[in-house]
């Protein structure tokens, strides 16, 4: 007997055999073991059997196990004497030192052909080659006229003269190369500099929504692969995994430890993982089916682990290891963008409705306590009378000031700072962190605020820096849907940001 199921019998695993279910009348007044309510009562205990299973090998595949035991004492001991903790020098005085010297109006690196906007842009760390999305579907590629190739000038004057070129002139020795073009819209663009790999996606149109993989050096312009994901009419964002985030030391805790590229794509309700395989092959999966709402942000967190910021507000986690996702976070807005802070467990969201907070997974909401009365205590909450004040100031707001205040105290997560930030309903508008200076860049809505950029103190939420307008004035369409720290062979820092079109740099 193969134990499947026959209506009116009961299987049982112990004595293999099929045994008749007895109604309730018949059992009546007896203790029979295959009667009706007893099977019931043997279900639910199987049922609850086997959730507390699932839930113990969820834990088990979930859960990293420190090997060496004798690290929990030094990590107690370094939270004790305060290791590691930022110092006022370096939270207050550096960040200002930082942007003390830089300029106060930007340089433009390179501008595009028949001013078309660029949307996006990326640069090439070795090479210096600038890689963008040029108008709405063009990938356009230019090169740097690097000071190695004065070295084939025979004449002294002429090698000179060309070291002594701005960053301008010498991008602009050469045209710029169109790579490929798009059926729509891009909607996000990332350059993957340990393969040289180029990512980009667009927004969906009458044409369905892509991916479009390519190696521009390697394969030549025109040349990618395309995937086109099912049951999917907008593409929104996506993230490659930084170079910076290194495999951990032990291959046999992580998941495919020997793949170079990793791009996470959020397929509107949907994450979709890309890997790259070291032969140059790409494999897709759908590693999150089904959110119940759009995903319009994505951020590695550190080698296995991305946010999600949806549309609804929320933050999920998920784990590559365990293919496992969580809530953690509740933004009371749509989240337009998500950045790593200084470390993996502190975030940096970017909202709608001028919101721009700082979170902490491990610490979501405080600890309220209630007033005499019944009534949360506001003391040292964000979301205080005073906010809602600011958002509904007319004295016949009472009611729906304290219907927000409820609805903040229940399902809204406790910011650990809140940074000054203009954005009332754009989701395009980019945000970059430097958790090296200690710097968060915002790009600022130029229809309802006379600044284009505001630099902010990351750990103090004070404003260091604004730059201006250029002439004073909105830009309209040309909002800065990009902006970067980069860095040059020098050791100089810079604020990379599209322009209109070109992309400008604020650097010292």
């Amino acid at each position: 007997m193969n134990g499947q199921h026959i209506p009116g019998f009961y299987y049982d695993q112990e004595k293999k055999k099929y045994f008749k279910i007895q109604s309730q009348s018949a059992a009546r007044g007896l203790d029979l073991k295959y009667s009706t309510s007893n099977l019931i009562k043997e279900r639910r205990k199987e049922n609850v059997q086997k959730a507390a299973t699932a839930r113990t090998t969820r834990i088990q595949k979930e859960r990293v196990v420190r090997r060496h035991a004798a690290k929990f004492t030094h990590c107690d001991l370094e939270r004790e004497i305060g290791f590691k903790r930022r110092s006022f020098y370096l939270q207050n005085i550096w960040p200002e030192a930082c942007m003390s010297g830089m300029s106060a109006t930007f340089k433009p690196v390179t501008s595009s052909a028949n001013n078309e906007v660029i949307r996006f842009f990326d640069k090439d760390p070795v090479s210096k080659t600038i890689y963008a999305v040029c108008g709405e579907n063009k990938v356009k590629r230019r090169q740097f006229l690097g000071d190695d190739q004065a070295a084939n000038l025979h004449s002294s004057h002429s090698q000179d003269k060309l070291r002594a070129l701005d960053t301008k002139s010498r991008y602009g020795y050469y045209p710029w190369d169109e790579i490929s073009r798009t059926t729509s819209t891009v909607s996000s663009f990332q350059y993957m500099p340990t393969s040289g790999a180029l990512a980009v996606t667009t927004i969906g149109s009458d044409r369905p929504p892509i991916i479009q993989l390519s190696d521009p050096e390697r394969d030549g312009p025109h040349i990618s692969q395309v995937f086109t994901p099912k049951a999917c009419s907008a593409i929104w964002t996506s993230a490659a995994r930084p170079p910076s985030f290194s495999s951990l030391p032990e291959p046999s805790s992580t998941v495919a430890a020997n793949e170079t590229e990793h791009l996470a794509v959020a397929a509107q309700q949907s994450l979709l993982l890309f890997t790259r395989s070291p032969s140059g092959s790409w494999d897709s999966q759908t590693v999150l089916p089904d959110l119940h709402a759009d995903i319009l942000s994505l951020e590695w967190l550190n080698h296995n682990t991305i946010a999600l910021g949806c549309r609804n507000g929320k933050i999920h986690l998920y784990d590559a290891r365990s293919g496992g996702t969580s809530h953690i976070l509740t933004h009371p807005y749509p989240t337009s963008k998500l950045k790593r802070a200084d470390d993996a467990t502190r975030l940096v969201c970017s909202g709608l409705q001028d919101t721009l907070f700082l979170y902490d997974i491990r610490s979501p909401r405080l600890t309220t306590p209630r007033e005499r009365g019944g009534k949360p205590s506001t003391k040292h909450h964000h979301y205080n009378e005073a906010y809602f004040k600011t958002l509904y100031p007319s004295g016949h707001d009472y009611k729906r000031r304290r219907k927000m205040t409820n609805t903040a105290f229940s399902k809204w997560s406790q910011p650990v700072l809140s940074y000054q930030h203009t954005n009332l309903d754009d989701l395009d508008l980019d945000v970059a962190v430097n958790a090296r200076l200690g710097l968060i860049a915002a790009a600022q809505d130029g229809a309802n605020c006379d600044k284009a950029v505001r630099v902010t103190n990351l750990w103090t939420g004070r404003t260091v820096r604004e730059f201006d307008l250029p002439g004073g004035k909105p830009v309209g369409h040309a909002k800065i849907r990009d902006m970067k720290w980069m860095d040059d062979e020098d050791g100089r820092l810079g604020l990379w940001s599209t322009w209109g079109g070109s992309i400008a740099s604020f650097a010292w």
